[in-house]
């Protein structure tokens, strides 16, 4: 069975409570705070919530180092929407760490770090993903990592610019955003802020709606007003989905699901919206049933109309396990599992509309899709982004068939 140790650690501490208080009261000094100033924040006890195995300590070199062995450190009494956030942080050699903001409870956006001697080239070095329902999204935000130049050894600069539904990332004094987000999705437009180990911070500084000029708005999403993507999904309820170990792959995978299966009363079903990029996320819809040694599994149908018969082409991303019905028959199977040779889709095992592709048989008048997909990874011991994208290569003599429209649990608009 695969483990993935150096991820494990710094997700299952990544949550806790927070505590929303005056935005004045960010930097825990009693003077009115001007708001286009970079504020120090002291890095001692009295201004942070420690979970975890967190210290407070002076180097004379860095002044006051906040370190955070495991666990995370939040910023008491905090609010921050827009502005600059700023530090200097030194990584325990090649494993992950990084930083939450804009942090309600369980849910948050979160820029984290995959430290190693290569990130000047890597394009795996850092990236931006949501965080929902304590579940760590890595795998469904590949568009969103890329290398940067970060040392090893020694201290690393970071400036986080955030401005409503963007942010700008700069590494070590970058002129040019080692990393540019065009829609946050983490679902708040302010939150707390924390800072997770295993790493040591420093010089952490924080200037409320200073943003360089960067807009709040989203960048265009290309997706939205596509016709291509499969959209008006209905959605099950969760259910564990059983499993075996697969000789050949090692792993213990989900049994291939009866089509017979799936829940018929309509009662059982509920709309779901799709994020942007054409993205069904379903760790932001159902990610608490993500939780414990099981495998999690769902059951997702649409329905397409065709003028005549007719066979579409179509290209779907996926994680982990899938298995799509067309009018009751399986048309496509497959497996996207991280790390898995053999089992493992480009990019990375991420989710990408290159994951895979199919051939979509449908008949003329209302053609039935039926998708049941599960979140295997590891045989259900970890649980990370769970989601589909599926795209027809073009609508000529179709129409997909709306039902009531999701009141989406999705991103906040800005």
């Amino acid at each position: 069975m695969s483990t993935i140790p150096w991820r494990e650690g710094w997700a299952m501490v990544l949550y806790g409570p927070r505590s929303a208080l005056l935005l004045a009261a960010i930097i825990g000094f009693p003077q009115p705070v001007l708001a286009l100033e970079l504020n120090p924040i002291a890095l001692t006890p009295e201004q942070w919530q420690a979970n975890g195995d967190v210290s407070f300590q002076h180097d004379p070199a860095k002044q006051d180092v906040l370190v955070v062995n495991k666990g995370y450190a939040e910023l008491k009494n905090t609010d921050f929407s827009n502005g600059t956030i700023e530090f200097d942080t030194k990584f325990v050699g090649e494993r992950i760490t990084g930083i939450t903001f804009r942090q309600h409870e369980d849910q948050a956006d979160a820029l984290y770090f995959r430290p190693s001697a290569d990130c000047a080239v890597s394009d795996e070095c850092i990236q931006y993903m949501p965080t929902a329902h304590h579940v760590f999204e890595w795998d469904l935000y590949g568009q969103y990592q890329t290398h940067a130049p970060i040392h090893l050894d020694g201290w690393n600069h970071i400036k986080l610019v955030l401005s409503g539904a963007r942010m700008n990332v700069f590494v070590n004094g970058a002129h040019a955003p080692s990393l540019a987000v065009g829609t946050l999705v983490g679902g708040f437009s302010d939150g707390a802020i924390r800072l997770h180990g295993p790493a040591s911070y420093a010089h952490l500084k924080i200037a409320p709606d200073v943003v360089d000029g960067l807009p709040l708005e989203a960048a265009t999403d290309s997706a939205k007003d596509d016709l291509r993507y499969v959209d008006h999904w209905l959605a099950s309820k969760p259910f564990p989905m059983p499993s075996r170990m697969d000789a050949a792959l090692q792993e213990n995978t989900g049994i291939d699901p009866v089509y017979s299966s799936m829940p018929k009363p309509l009662a059982l079903w509920t709309p779901i919206a799709l994020d942007p990029g054409g993205l069904l996320n379903l760790t932001r819809w159902y990610g608490d049933a993500q939780t414990g040694p099981v495998i999690a599994g769902i059951w997702l149908k649409t329905e397409i109309s065709a003028d005549h018969d007719q066979v579409k082409h179509v290209d779907v991303g996926w994680t982990r396990e899938i298995w799509v019905f067309v009018n009751g028959k399986l048309a496509f199977q497959s497996k996207n599992l991280y790390g898995i040779k053999g089992a493992s889709k480009e990019p990375g095992g991420r989710l990408s509309l290159t994951n895979g592709s199919f051939d979509l048989p449908l008949r003329k008048g209302a053609n039935q899709i039926a998708v049941a997909i599960d979140d295997n990874f590891a045989g259900g011991q970890q649980h990370w982004g769970w989601g589909l994208e599926m795209r027809l290569a073009n609508t000529d003599g179709i129409r997909q068939v709306g039902g009531i429209v999701a009141n989406a649990r999705a991103p906040n608009a800005f």
